[in-house]
């Protein structure tokens, strides 16, 4: 038998210098590795015949570190001292070597053992060029990408936003910093993929870690029979991007409220003059005339109210004046966090009770939260505190302000209302009418801190 190679990582579990005096009548040369983050590359660009872990390394479980080995190294042999082989998943294939005086001496052993059998496939040989490139793109690429096996747990993970071990072995649901619901989300999602119910998953977030905005596409990663064993994912920060958008965003909301407003007065008008228009009965030319020009002015307001609804991140197609807004999966914490950033200062705060994933036109649903948010604002003062949250068939969106003393309360939504003297009175009529639009009820009720609550009804929530 040729000499041997074997990887021991960290200095706590197991003393290597007493190892390899254990090993000595083994041709077996010992290498200790420190820095759990530099397992992935030692492992895949030199040769290895056993892996030993401490039961724990660097904060982390050992078995959860063979946990992500095993899945990209199938034939190596890896020894997890210091464990109970009780505690071992069952499936991983790893042998555990309980806590004793004489550890080295039984990891010895163990190690004696597995280098008996035939040399490992991969981490028993020299690198391939596939496999240093895709090592080198897992730790370059500033983005976050990770690979995923068929319980969607973490097996490989780059280092644009996490450690390269932290997560290995765990689901998300089992990621403490993760959000409860986007957690459980982003799993239904990847077993979809695995399970062949998609061909790629994509989705913006909005997260209280360091990226605040992210955009997440997982595709299937195939074995060499062609069959699915998991995922690839790739996370990349949008934040800068999403920041840039925030001046655009409160322009282009600004502009399709003043459509709406400014549609409603004029269509009132136009009503007026086509009343008066019957007056004129008798003056068959000149009636022709006025009704065509107040047609014209009819088409040049629907006009208008196209243009300023339609989509402001592309440019307009000719036939996308008559096209229904494109409804898609958005995050309610994600563009909540959006619109609130063009429209409060450093006094207000902006806090969510629970979140979901909402089917919704992007923009419809950013106006309607851009109105509800600022009449918050205008009512309760800069420094309010406004909550978003789910319900039973929809959302909320609820403030700690000193509410609306309206009779009844349903006045509130009538074109004109407004209980502050400088404002239009069109902001909760349009809020409403764009509910409305998307098939949504809206309705008004106090919050539990007896300012303002909106509840958005009726509206399609991924379960």
């Amino acid at each position: 038998m040729g000499s041997k190679s074997v990887l021991v990582v960290g200095g706590d579990g197991v003393d290597t210098a007493t190892l390899e005096s254990a090993l000595a009548e083994t041709p077996a040369s010992v290498t200790q590795l420190s820095a759990l983050s530099a397992l992935f590359d030692t492992l895949t660009c030199s040769t290895f015949h056993a892996l030993v872990l401490p039961a724990t390394v660097d904060g982390q479980s050992g078995t959860d570190i063979a946990y992500g080995v095993r899945n990209l190294f199938p034939d190596l042999p890896m020894i997890v001292a210091g464990e109970d082989p009780s505690a071992v998943p069952d499936g991983l294939d790893v042998t555990a070597v309980e806590p004793s005086a004489r550890l080295e001496d039984t990891v010895a052993e163990a190690v004696r053992d597995s280098l008996d059998g035939e040399p490992p496939a991969v981490a028993g040989r020299p690198p391939s060029p596939m496999e240093t490139l895709l090592l080198s793109l897992f730790n370059e690429m500033p983005d976050h990408l990770y690979a995923k096996d068929g319980q969607a747990r973490h097996v490989l993970m780059g280092r644009g936003f996490n450690e390269p071990t932290d997560r290995l072995g765990l689901t998300d649901v089992e990621v403490p910093e993760l959000a409860d619901e986007h957690a459980k989300a982003a799993l239904r999602d990847e077993m979809d993929v695995i399970e062949g119910k998609t061909d790629q998953i994509e989705v913006e977030e909005f997260l209280n870690l360091d990226a605040t905005y992210v955009r997440t596409r997982k595709m299937p990663w195939y074995d060499a029979a062609g069959e699915i064993q998991g995922i690839v994912g790739h996370t990349q920060d949008i934040t800068e991007r999403k920041l840039r958008e925030h001046a655009f965003r409160r322009q282009h909301e600004r502009l399709v409220k003043v459509a709406l407003v400014a549609s409603h007065e004029l269509r009132n008008e136009l009503q007026i003059a086509y009343g008066r228009l019957e007056d004129l009965a008798g003056c068959d030319d000149a009636a022709a005339d006025i009704e065509e020009s107040l047609s014209n002015v009819a088409s040049i307001i629907d006009t208008v109210v196209e243009l300023s609804t339609s989509d402001p991140n592309g440019p307009l197609q000719h036939d996308e004046i008559e096209q229904v807004p494109k409804q898609k999966h958005v995050w309610l914490s994600r563009l909540s966090r959006e619109v609130w950033d063009t429209l409060a200062d450093s006094q207000a705060s902006l806090t969510f009770d629970s979140d979901t994933r909402i089917v919704a036109d992007q923009e419809s649903t950013g106006l309607l939260l851009q109105i509800l948010f600022q009449n918050a604002l205008e009512h309760a003062g800069p420094a309010v505190t406004v909550t978003v949250g789910t319900t039973d068939d929809g959302f909320f969106v609820a403030d700690d302000g000193p509410g609306i003393d309206v009779e009844p309360p349903e006045r509130v939504f009538d074109a004109g209302h407004s209980a502050v003297a400088e404002n239009t009175g069109f902001g909760l009529y349009v809020a409403r009418r764009v509910a409305a639009d998307q098939g949504w009820t809206l309705s008004m009720s106090d919050s539990e801190s007896g300012g303002a609550r909106f509840d958005i009804g009726n509206v399609d929530c991924q379960e």
